[in-house]
């Protein structure tokens, strides 16, 4: 009856001696964790001085989604025209002398 009473204290030391090794690395991770931690806020704040530094960045042009479209396709008219003339004179110069204009 004895050796009952004996598998028994050694069921529980052996299950506290587990549970004690896993508390044991939880402390650890923990720990580590805490210093990654810092080691993050110092990265973090070091970045948020670089970016207080260079300033705030220009604003971005507006979505065309969002624009007037008459006023957009006004633009892109233009844009149009100014690339028509632009391609026309690049045409004119690589024309050779006997294919050109006298104007």
């Amino acid at each position: 009856m004895w050796w009952w009473v004996l598998i028994w204290v050694l069921l529980v030391l052996v299950a506290a001696a587990y549970l004690g090794s896993r508390a044991w690395a939880v402390w650890g991770q923990a720990k580590e964790l805490g210093a990654e931690v810092q080691r993050a806020s110092a990265t973090l704040s070091a970045l948020e001085t670089q970016a207080e530094r260079l300033g705030d960045r220009p604003l971005q042009p507006e979505l065309a989604v969002f624009g007037d479209p008459r006023a957009l396709r006004r633009e892109r008219l233009a844009t149009i025209g100014a690339l028509r003339e632009q391609r026309h004179k690049r045409r004119v110069r690589r024309r050779p002398r006997w294919a050109r204009h006298l104007d």
